[in-house]
């Protein structure tokens, strides 16, 4: 084996463009030879001379594929790890392009609903009729359930502290105020996000993999007016009506443990929340859950028509799609809130 590298040294100082070796007459062959070989290959790709080999038995072919010579042969790949910045720059930059979708996703939904029907392109009703549907009927239940738990809950916490002043029929003040001013609307917002962000995203998600969005821009149907002003209206208009429900429902909770617990009729509970209550504050309620819904429809439908990767995207933009509805949901109520202290 030394002689061999001897001679492939010798003729590789010549330049050619190529070497054969020739290893027909090799009878045996162990890991030393192995290595002659390889160190042979590795001086040729060195200097530039491409190395052929030829000859080479069965049991030769079988021992080169087992090792993987030509993975020895190759230089190492060295994998450089970026620096700060440009790793918070890849995490930072996705948030920035969801973020952006979203506005231009919301501004277009706007356009199509309110200018689209004067430029002969009205909301869908057959579409619409289907999305609501599924965003209003279905919730019904839970919905219910959780205003129902949420008045007894409010109604409970509030007993335990009024009664140390004798002032039990003040429960009425807080379960009203909390749950028409922030719980119903919020809570609503949460279960939609939920429910029918996470569905309009991976609905939407499925169509892009599949590339049913695609046929229907090629058979000249709009899918913003088509799919997207018809989910976002839905949402819209169930967390509205939904919010009705709880409110509904949750003041009937708090008046039912206030008459079982704390022995006050529904005719005083009724009028202390007339007292209490006003037609700004349920008008503002209304106003802001609608708000909710629009956003939920509009996070869902955004990062659904952002769907990559298959169907590995399809389920991160499900999840993202409830994540960032429910922030979003937060902070138009933060902001709702904050302008209505400030002009009040």
């Amino acid at each position: 084996m030394g002689s061999l590298c001897t001679d492939l040294e010798r003729e590789m100082r010549a330049k050619p463009a190529r070497v054969t070796l020739d290893l027909s007459a090799v009878e045996s062959f162990d890991s030393a030879g192995l290595g002659g070989v390889v160190a042979s290959m590795r001086a040729a790709a060195a200097a530039g001379v491409e190395l052929k080999l030829k000859g080479l038995s069965q049991s030769m072919l079988d021992f080169f594929s087992l090792v993987s010579v030509q993975r020895l042969v190759q230089p190492s790949v060295v994998v450089e790890r970026p620096d700060p910045v440009t790793r918070l720059g890849a995490r930072v930059e996705p948030m920035f392009d969801g973020a952006i979708a979203i506005v231009q996703t919301g501004l277009a939904t706007l356009h199509e609903l309110f200018v689209g029907p004067f430029q002969r392109r009205p909301l869908r009703l057959d579409r619409t009729a289907i999305e609501v549907d599924h965003c209003a009927a279905g919730a019904l239940p839970i919905i219910g359930l959780i205003a129902f738990l949420m008045g007894l809950i409010l109604a409970m916490q509030a007993y335990v502290q009024l009664r140390v002043w004798g002032a039990e029929i003040y429960m009425a003040d807080m379960v009203g105020v909390s749950i028409l001013a922030e719980i119903g609307p919020l809570m609503t917002a949460i279960v939609l996000a939920a429910r029918s962000g996470s569905r309009n995203a991976a609905q939407l998600g499925a169509m892009v993999v599949s590339e049913e969005i695609a046929a229907l821009e090629q058979m000249g149907i709009r899918p913003l007016g088509f799919l997207v002003a018809p989910k976002v209206f839905a949402c819209a208009f169930a967390a509205l009506s939904l919010t009705v429900l709880f409110d509904v429902v949750g003041l009937c909770g708090g008046a039912l443990f206030a008459w079982a617990v704390a022995d006050i009729e529904f005719e005083a509970f009724a009028e202390q929340l007339r007292a209490a209550l006003s037609v700004q504050d349920l008008l503002l309620a209304l106003a802001k859950s609608a708000t909710f819904g629009a956003a939920v429809g509009v996070v869902g439908c955004a990062l659904g028509l952002r769907v990559q990767d298959g169907s590995e995207g399809v389920g991160r933009a499900t999840t993202n799609a409830v994540v960032l509805g429910i922030f979003l949901v937060i902070v138009v109520d933060a902001i709702f809130v904050t302008c209505q202290r400030m002009y009040a």
